[in-house]
C-alpha cells in the first residue's frame, strides 16, 4: 500500500512540475500573442455617440499619422510642393554658406535621380495613412568649417533661412543618454566642438524637416573615422563636408484630399492614443 501511495505522490509531483514549466513557458508566448493581436487590430479607444451609446474607435483607419495635427496636414503642401520648397530652402542655405565660407558643392549622385516620394506611409496606429513620405537628395559640400565658432556661424545662417520657410529652430542631436564610450565611438567626441560628426534637424509644419551634418575629419585623432567613412573611388560622397537634406514624414497628395477629409470625420474631436512601436 505504501508503494502505491509513494508512486501516486511521485506521479502527482511530476505532473505538477510539468504544469508549472508549461505555465512559465506560456507567459512569453501569451505576451507575444497579445503583441501580435494588438498590432493586427491597431490602437483602439472608446467614444460616446450623440445618443449616449459607446463605440470602439479603430485608429488603424486614421488617414493621418501619429503626432501630426491633421489640420496642419490639410493646410500644408502636397509632396511635390513640399519638395520644391524644401529644395529651394536647401539651395538658399548652400548659397549663404558658399558666400560666408567659400564652400563648393559636390555634383549630385545617383540618389538625386531616384524617386523621392514613397507612400502610403503607415499611420503608426496599426494601419496605413493617405500620406506620402518625401526624402529629398542630400547635398554635400567639398570642405567643412573646422573651428567650432565657424560651425556656430554656419548654424546661425542656416537657422535664419529655415525660419523664413516656417521651420522651427535648428537643434543639434545630443545623445546625452549614450555612455561616453558610445559617443566617442559614434561621433568622435563628448562635445560638439570635439566631434567628428555633428548632426541635427530643424522641424517644419506638417511633419517636414531639414537635416544637417558637419563631418570634420580634422577632429579624427586616430584615423578611425577616415577609415570608416572613406567613400569608394569615383563616388561624389565627401569625407569633409556640410551635408543638407529636406524631407517630410507624410504630406497629403492632392488626389487624396477628399478621401482624407472623409476618413478623418469619425476621428474629429477625439484624443489620439499613443503610437505603436515601429
Amino acid at each position: 500500500m505504501s508503494q502505491v501511495t509513494s508512486g501516486g505522490h511521485r506521479r502527482w509531483w511530476i505532473l505538477g512540475a510539468v504544469l508549472i514549466v508549461v505555465a512559465l513557458a506560456a507567459i512569453p508566448v501569451a505576451g507575444l500573442a497579445h503583441h501580435m493581436i494588438s498590432n493586427a487590430v491597431g490602437r483602439t479607444t472608446k467614444a460616446t455617440n450623440a445618443d449616449g451609446t459607446e463605440r470602439t474607435v479603430f485608429w488603424r483607419d486614421y488617414p493621418g499619422i501619429a503626432g501630426v495635427d491633421p489640420q496642419e496636414i490639410m493646410d500644408g503642401p502636397t509632396p511635390e510642393e513640399g519638395l520644391a520648397a524644401g529644395q529651394a530652402m536647401v539651395a538658399e542655405i548652400k548659397a549663404a554658406l558658399s558666400e560666408e565660407f567659400g564652400l563648393e558643392w559636390a555634383a549630385a549622385d545617383a540618389q538625386a535621380r531616384s524617386n523621392p516620394f514613397h507612400g502610403p506611409t503607415q499611420n503608426y496606429f496599426g494601419g496605413e495613412s493617405l500620406l506620402t513620405n518625401v526624402n529629398g537628395p542630400e547635398s554635400q559640400s567639398m570642405s567643412v568649417p573646422q573651428a567650432w565658432a565657424d560651425k556656430q556661424r554656419a548654424l546661425s545662417l542656416m537657422d535664419g533661412i529655415t525660419r523664413k520657410y516656417g521651420f522651427g529652430a535648428l537643434t543639434i542631436d545630443s545623445p546625452e543618454t549614450w555612455p561616453a564610450e558610445d559617443r566617442v565611438r559614434n561621433l568622435g567626441g563628448l562635445t560638439p566642438d570635439k566631434q567628428v560628426i555633428v548632426n541635427g534637424t530643424a522641424l517644419g509644419p506638417a511633419g517636414q524637416w531639414l537635416s544637417f551634418r558637419f563631418q570634420d575629419l580634422s577632429k579624427d585623432t586616430d584615423g578611425t573615422f577616415e577609415e570608416k567613412l572613406r567613400p569608394p573611388a569615383g563616388s561624389p560622397w565627401q569625407l569633409n563636408t556640410v551635408a543638407l537634406s529636406y524631407g517630410a514624414n507624410g504630406l497629403l497628395p492632392a488626389e487624396n484630399r477628399k478621401e482624407f477629409e472623409a476618413r478623418l470625420e469619425p476621428f474629429r474631436g477625439l484624443t489620439p492614443p499613443e503610437a505603436l512601436e515601429s
